[in-house]
């Protein structure tokens, strides 16, 4: 079966797992059964009396040397076991993130010159919830339009710092936050990160909001993974949501067309290390700097009034200083939504064809919409994806944009257009 594994096609997660996992499970059962066979052909040679440990002190016989060193190293083997697999963990199952680990040791002058620094978009705070601290930026007018960025999963907040900055400037009230085991955010490594704590960091964040009048309800723009907590998370709270943008959005990837090593890291019993050698580098952002797709000519810097942040630098920055990142990073590939959610954009086409998010601005004679971006080049998450989502949300629910040229990084490389985008698309 193991040997027929990378031949066949799995059209779900469930099915490759449970295969795989009786795979072993029969391999796992054959060793156990062999290992038992050669005890009890042991055990015949021995005399029955010689197992039984004597009630006085006596010279021990050869048998009850065997029985006793075997439960000990029994009671220990299974000591260990449980305190790999944390039932009897005596350390935090919180990850620190470089604001313990790096900044300490680094002087304001120092902290500066770093590719990501806590001080790389205004208005930063710290936010201390049940999984660790979360690092926060709020920032723009107090009465601006609320706007909540959600990032994605290899990149910080930093990564739309540009399309932030210019939105703030647009008079929207923004706010923008690290997800667990990124950035300057904690991780707890025994937190599957799912929709259950991705949706009460959403809540924890914005209800935190210093803004008067508080955050809600928020127009939310998603981008990459962000993209598909943004639609999971309208799906479930819409009384919490105005409108929704997502930007290389996942959510909607096929499974069936993932790679075998990716399918493996998947399997949760499969230790994170390994699952991270498993996933490729290009989804993690390491592939090559993006800085070379700057020398083509392909993208216009002139509307920047700075240069692009660089994601490959602020990438490598992650993977060195944030233990944290190996953490979560496999484990929103495992429990993130990024495939197949179907019923969850089903159902934000629902709630937009009923006027079911709270926005007032949209009447009966203009049908609700979402805006959806994707890079022409991108291939993490092509623009095909588009296809898929007019038929989950409805076409004259979907307001789509294919961005000529750009890749998986338009929020970074191409965000004026990005931003003119949104603008046009919430009329400010």
């Amino acid at each position: 079966m193991a040997v027929l594994l990378p031949y066949m096609n799995f059209t779900d997660h469930e099915s490759f797992n449970c295969i795989l996992s009786y795979t072993l499970l029969s391999t796992a059962v054959l060793i156990t059964s062999f290992l038992s066979f050669c005890r009890l052909r042991w055990l015949n040679k021995a005399r029955v009396t010689d197992l039984t440990p004597p009630t006085t002190p006596t010279t021990a016989p050869t048998a009850t040397q065997y029985y006793s060193w075997t439960w000990k190293l029994r009671t220990v083997s299974v000591e260990m076991v449980l305190n790999y697999l944390h039932f009897k963990s005596r350390v935090s199952p919180i990850i620190p993130s470089p604001e313990k680990t790096l900044l300490p040791n680094l002087s304001q002058n120092e902290q500066a010159s770093l590719a990501y620094h806590p001080n790389s978009l205004p208005g930063g705070r710290w936010l201390q919830t049940p999984t660790g601290r979360i690092r926060v930026y709020e920032f723009g007018p107090e009465d601006g339009k609320r706007v909540l960025f959600v990032h994605g999963i290899s990149t910080p907040s930093i990564v739309a710092r540009d399309l932030l900055l210019n939105l703030a400037a647009r008079g929207c009230r923004v706010m923008v936050f690290d997800l667990p085991g990124r950035g300057y955010s904690e991780c707890c490594k025994v937190t599957p990160q799912d929709m259950r704590l991705y949706s009460a960091l959403i809540m924890m964040v914005t209800t935190s909001s210093t803004a008067p009048g508080g955050f809600l309800p928020f127009n939310i723009i998603g981008y990459s993974l962000g993209g598909g907590i943004t639609v999971s998370f309208a799906s479930q709270f819409p009384h919490l949501v105005s409108s929704i943008a997502v930007v290389s959005s996942a959510g909607l990837l096929p499974y069936a067309f993932a790679p075998l090593g990716m399918k493996c890291s998947l399997i949760p019993w499969v230790p994170v290390w390994l699952a991270d050698k498993l996933l490729t580098t290009k989804l993690k952002g390491e592939e090559e700097s993006p800085v070379d797709s700057l020398l083509d000519g392909s993208i216009d810097t002139s509307t920047t009034s700075q240069e692009p942040v660089d994601v490959f630098s602020v990438i490598r920055w992650q993977n060195r200083h944030q233990k944290g990142f190996m953490s979560g990073y496999v484990s929103s590939m495992r429990n993130g939504p990024i495939f197949d959610r179907v019923e969850e954009w089903s159902e934000v086409g629902r709630l937009l064809k009923g006027n079911g998010f709270a926005n007032p601005r949209w009447s009966e004679k203009k049908a609700a919409q979402m805006l959806v971006m994707y890079g022409e080049k991108d291939d993490i998450t092509p623009p095909e994806l588009l296809d898929r989502i007019r038929e989950c949300v409805g076409e004259e629910y979907v307001k789509g944009v294919v961005v000529e040229g750009g890749g998986h990084e338009i929020v970074v490389y191409q965000w004026d257009r990005v931003f003119q985008e949104v603008i046009d698309f919430w009329e400010l």
